[in-house]
């Protein structure tokens, strides 16, 4: 029995061929070789560029490399309804989880419980030298 592409059941492939994935993983090269010179200016004798003209550069530099890799090498340009059905439900779980964790971490800021009057006016007691 043969094999034949593209029959009435194939959907076909979608996404970028491999030369695609070349020219990319070109670009990434290039604007990670970017990042490198524009440190090389920020760290030469006199600088070039200022450390906050080389940090606001490199950050838009690695802005453009991460949505590169997230749209091409992930798929995300393709099949984003699809991840979405994950990144939803779990961004909706961590701003729940941040809602019931944000008591704990405010009363985590505090070196006593909030309602303890015991040290009213007066300094607590100095760490035990056996206990640190």
């Amino acid at each position: 029995m043969a094999d034949t592409h593209g029959g009435a059941g194939d959907n076909g492939h979608h996404g970028p061929k491999v030369q695609a994935y070349l020219v990319i993983g070109g670009a990434l090269a290039v604007f990670t070789i970017v990042s490198f010179v524009v440190n090389a200016a920020v760290r030469s004798d006199p600088p070039i560029l200022t450390p906050n003209q080389g940090f606001w550069i490199i950050l838009t530099v690695a802005i453009v490399k991460a949505s590169l890799v997230v749209f091409y090498f992930m798929h995300l340009l393709w099949d984003w309804r699809k991840v979405g059905f994950m990144i939803v439900p779990a961004m909706i779980l961590g701003a729940m989880m941040a809602v019931v964790l944000y008591p704990d971490i405010v009363a985590a800021w505090h070196p006593k419980p909030i309602t303890d009057d015991a040290y009213a006016g007066e300094s607590p007691p100095a760490p035990r030298p056996d206990h640190p």
